[in-house]
Formats: C-alpha cells, structure tokens, sequence
C-alpha cells in the first residue's frame, strides 16, 4: 500500500537539521501532573491531553533519537491491575513515539496517513508499577529500512528501547508507511467518507474477564461461540477511536485482542509480557469484525501463547500473538 522508492537504509534530514543534539520543547501542559508537560497532541494523533504520553524528544543523529514519555498512574482507561502497568501503554508509546518523530524530525507534514504493518514488543514481567505515581520512561530510537520521498519520510521501522530509572522495562519495533492525502483518497475512495454508523451496541463482556474498568472499555461482544466475538466500540470514547477516523485504528484492534487473550483463559489470570501484531488491511466501520482467539504451543516453557485474529467478510485484518507466564491458576 506504499508508494515509495529506496533511498537510503539510514534518515537523511531535510529542514532544519543540526549534528548537535537540540532539545525540543514540548507546548501542551498535561492536566493534573504539575510540571510535567506533553508534546502537541497533533504530533502523536491523539486529540486529548490526557492520552498523550510523550513528553520530549532529541536527535542524536541521522538515525537515532532520544525520547521521554510519562506513563500515567490515574488514566480512567489504561488502568493498572495486580500492580502492573496496562499492557497496552508500551504498544501505545511505540506508536506516538514513531508518530512524533515522523512529523517532528523525519519531515512528515500534518495531514498524511500512516499505515502501521507491525507493532511487535516485549515487556519486563518483573516490572512493577509505583504506587501512586507516573513512570518517567527514557526511549532510546533506531530508524531503519527507511525510505525517503521529496524529503519527507516514506516508510521505515523503529526499534526503541524503553527505560524506568535506568532499567530496561520493554523493548520493541514498529513498521510503517505514509501517505499523502492524495494518495490516500485515492486507496480509500468512497469509504473515505465512512464513519462509526449509529445504533444499538453488542452486549459487552464482563470487564473483568477482559481486564476492564468499565463496560464501556470492553470491545468484545459474545457471539455464544467459544473463543469468539465480535468486535464493539463505545461511541464518542475519544481514548478509544477518534470519531473522524474512517475506519478503526489500530490501537482497537490490539486492545481487542489482549481482551479476547484473557477472556480465552479466563478464569485463569492471563497478563502478557510479549505481544506482536501483523496488520493485513483496514478494519472498517459498518461491518462485523469477528475476533477470535485459541491457544497455540509456546515456544517458552512455563509460558502461555494465545494467537487472536480478526476478519471481516472472511478477511483478515490482523493476527496477534499474545505470551503470558504460567501463573499456576492464580484467579482474575
């Protein structure tokens, strides 16, 4: 779905560059966390204060940059359970990270699409969250594999290493391309135009056994098959889908399959430390994504492996593996 043509396997800057480092003040003040501030929301795609997570960033040369990010301890949605951090704030900070150097640094304008083919990572199982506090994380940034067109980034991968207080808490890569408007009203055609249609949502699943705080959180809806459902989403949940989207992102979709993960091996407590997702097409708005999840053999010992897909029409849209240690039957 990119249009692109090989450059160069490291970033060539365009506008504006320098070999020092330049540190990049952020202009948005996170509510209720006193001095700590964020990046503009537009850099990262997310229109609310609240659910952006970087704070600052700094290039260190062509290829690699230095970021921080603030990982919240009241979000109402990412919520902490059994002392951990939710397990998509990592999936989360690799994408806005991505998203923000793009624009900020890789010469992206405001207005492209981006189509993300991979989000792949691993977390530290050990790693606890503090009580009562945010987690201050220092990302360290590798581009690769990346293309340039007219100056402005193509396609490329990121691998980033994440720290709290100097310990590696995760590590991970995502993949993507953009788009230009153009480009993307051309793939896109009439459904450009799509949005979240208007009507009665599914019955939710039970939030605990998907790890939710509420029943607007949860994005599964039963479809009295074992290991399947169907995809739902709470209309006007800004956290979740922007309603301008045309159609659902990404961010959904792996959502949906970490809920579908501890939903299969429910009552059992299922809380992944790795989590790799493939993206194969668009999830549109208007028709039924079936989510499906079973167990698959893990290439661990003491570990469980739960492989989730979605589709739509009998499509695939994405495939997720999701890894959890054993917890000897420990309850939700």
């Amino acid at each position: 779905m990119s249009d692109t043509l090989q450059v160069s396997g490291t970033i060539r800057p365009t506008t504006r560059r320098q070999t020092q480092p330049v540190w990049n003040r952020p202009a948005t003040a996170r509510p209720g966390h006193g001095e700590e501030v964020s990046v503009p929301g537009t850099f990262v795609h997310r229109p609310r204060a609240q659910d952006v997570l970087i704070t600052s960033w700094q290039r260190l040369d062509d290829s690699h940059f230095s970021v921080t990010a603030l990982w919240p301890h009241d979000h109402p949605y990412f919520v902490r359970s059994h002392g951990r951090h939710h397990v998509m704030l990592t999936g989360e900070t690799i994408r806005q990270a991505g998203l923000l150097l793009s624009h900020a640094e890789l010469g992206v304008p405001l207005g492209h699409h981006f189509v993300l083919g991979d989000l792949v990572y691993t977390t530290d199982p050990e790693h606890h969250a503090t009580s009562g506090a945010p987690t201050r994380l220092t990302i360290d940034v590798t581009c690769s594999r990346t293309r340039m067109r007219a100056g402005a980034l193509a396609s490329s991968r990121f691998d980033m290493t994440l720290r709290a207080g100097g310990r590696i808490v995760a590590t991970g890569h995502s993949s993507v391309s953009v788009t230009s408007p153009a480009v993307y009203r051309r793939i896109r055609g009439e459904r450009l135009a799509a949005r979240r249609p208007a009507g009665p949502l599914g019955t939710p699943v039970e939030p605990e056994l998907t790890g939710s705080a509420a029943d607007r959180d949860v994005l599964l809806s039963p479809t009295g098959r074992p290991g399947q459902w169907l995809l739902r989403i709470s209309p006007g949940h800004a956290t979740v889908v922007n309603p301008e989207n045309d159609h659902v992102p990404g961010l959904s979709l792996l959502d949906a399959a970490q809920q579908a993960a501890r939903a299969l091996i429910a009552p059992v407590r299922f809380v992944p430390y790795a989590f790799g997702t493939e993206f194969r097409r668009y999830a549109e708005h208007g028709t039924p994504c079936l989510i499906a999840a079973r167990r698959v053999p893990p290439a661990i010992p003491g570990t469980t492996t739960v492989e989730v897909t979605g589709s739509q029409h009998g499509k695939p849209v994405f495939v997720s593996a999701l890894t959890a240690l054993d917890t000897h039957h420990s309850p939700l």
